[in-house]
């Protein structure tokens, strides 16, 4: 596992009194700045969706089909370690196909869409790729998608937050050494986006901060996949940025 720091984020420095800005403005000379933290890992879980869905004029036949379908994919969940306790499928569920309505014709049942989603959780992550070989050829089978996760995601964060205040104080730091002062305590730390603390001090919006989350990170190109692979990602990127007021003296 690494893990990365960055360097310099957005900091701005403000030596003003309460009265040159909003009231609640810190009346003392303070440094605003974000710091932030980041980590490319290996994956160890997946959580999984997809549809069952067929169409005919028969509902019963539909269900029929939508209900086999389950059965079969519930027999090759099984055989690639996916635990029953893993595994959810959710109520049937019906809509009547009908001809476009006007006036002059009255709608017509043409069919029945039937369909059931399902969702499972693959904890053995070498079981993917045969369970999406399968996923994509079987009949009935609609809107497959993954997504890739750490199981002990809270303690990587929890980590990520402690370098994350660390890099704010360098920050705060090298904006603060070159005008002859250091940091001291810090007096207000928030989890909120820049432009939202700073319109709250009434310093305007500024420019929003890019959102650069995702949840995961692709091994491969587009180009380098077969029709029958999912892609499971060598690593997934997991970020928290943290913003730090601090006082200065």
């Amino acid at each position: 596992m690494t893990s990365k720091v960055s360097r310099s984020l957005l900091g701005l420095l403000f030596c003003v009194s309460s009265g040159a800005f909003a009231a609640d403005i810190p009346d003392y000379p303070f440094v605003f700045v974000v710091g932030k933290a980041d980590v490319e890992i290996a994956p160890d879980i997946a959580s999984c969706s997809l549809t069952l869905r067929a169409r005919e004029q028969d509902p019963a036949k539909a269900a029929a089909i939508v209900e086999d379908r389950l059965k079969a994919l519930l027999a090759a969940f099984k055989t690639n370690h996916v635990a029953p306790n893993d595994i959810e499928s959710f109520t049937i569920e019906k809509q009547v196909l009908t001809n476009a309505y006007n006036d002059n014709q009255p709608a017509v049942i043409k069919g029945y869409d039937v369909w059931r989603n399902v969702k499972f959780t693959v904890r053995h992550l070498e079981s993917v790729a045969p369970i999406e070989t399968t996923l994509v050829k079987s009949p009935n089978v609609t809107n497959i998608a993954c997504q890739f996760d750490r199981t002990d995601r809270a303690n990587i964060e929890a980590d990520l937050m402690t370098k994350a205040l660390h890099s704010a104080r360098d920050e705060g730091d090298k904006l603060a050494v070159p005008l002859g002062r250091h940091v001291t305590a810090a007096v207000a730390v928030s989890k909120v986006p820049f432009d939202s603390i700073a319109g709250a001090f009434g310093l305007g919006a500024g420019s929003a901060m890019q959102r650069i989350d995702r949840m995961f990170k692709k091994s491969v190109s587009s180009d380098d996949l077969r029709s029958d692979e999912l892609l499971v990602p060598a690593t997934i990127h997991m970020s928290v940025s943290v913003n730090v007021l601090f006082k200065m003296e």
